[in-house]
């Protein structure tokens, strides 16, 4: 499937996810300075993360606005947009650092991610994007669930440091409360 002509869903979804990507963004930006990133890793990893749910572009509009839990066979097509967007990201001639970053963002410290990829294997990029995914995703209202609390979120994320994120990522973003900025 080639990204410049998959893309056929429609402007809601497309302005849908700019705003997640915007405030997931955010969240990245805070994580990173707290991490002392370098300013030029810190523009790379704004840019992965303006970029990680790219590929749901190509993932069909019925899959993505579904108001009940997904199939099994519509989840493997959910988990498709971490290599759409990959493959966007490197037509883009894009660092190999922001394309890893997007392909796995979804990877679990644990490894039980849509790839297998564990602990710090996971590049650096994509564990702090997972953590400010999660959490975005979380206190905002999807097709089949109504948004959590923000005490709720943070709950999750502390409950899954050391399983689903990586624990020294999650503690920063518990102990500056990161989270404030999505209000």
């Amino acid at each position: 499937m080639k990204p410049h002509t998959a893309a056929t869903n429609t402007i809601s979804i497309e302005e849908q996810l700019k705003q997640h990507q915007m405030r997931v963004s955010k969240i990245c930006e805070e994580i990173a300075r707290a991490m002392n990133i370098s300013h030029s890793d810190m523009i790379e990893l704004l840019l992965a993360a303006q970029l990680h749910d790219i590929g749901k572009l190509w993932i069909p509009q019925q899959i993505l606005c579904k108001p009940q839990n997904l199939s099994k066979k519509e989840m493997n097509i959910m988990k498709k947009h971490v290599f759409f967007g990959f493959e966007y990201v490197k037509s883009k001639k894009m660092n190999r650092s922001i394309a890893e970053a997007v392909l796995y963002h979804h990877e679990r410290f644990d490894g039980q991610g849509y790839i297998g990829l564990n602990g710090e294997k996971i590049p650096l990029f994509s564990r702090i994007i997972s953590v400010a995914d999660a959490f975005d995703v979380m206190t905002n209202d999807r097709p089949y669930r109504k948004a959590l609390g923000f005490e709720e979120a943070l709950e999750e994320i502390k409950k899954n440091s050391g399983t689903q994120f990586d624990p020294e990522i999650a503690e920063i973003f518990i102990k500056l409360r990161v989270y404030k900025i999505n209000k």
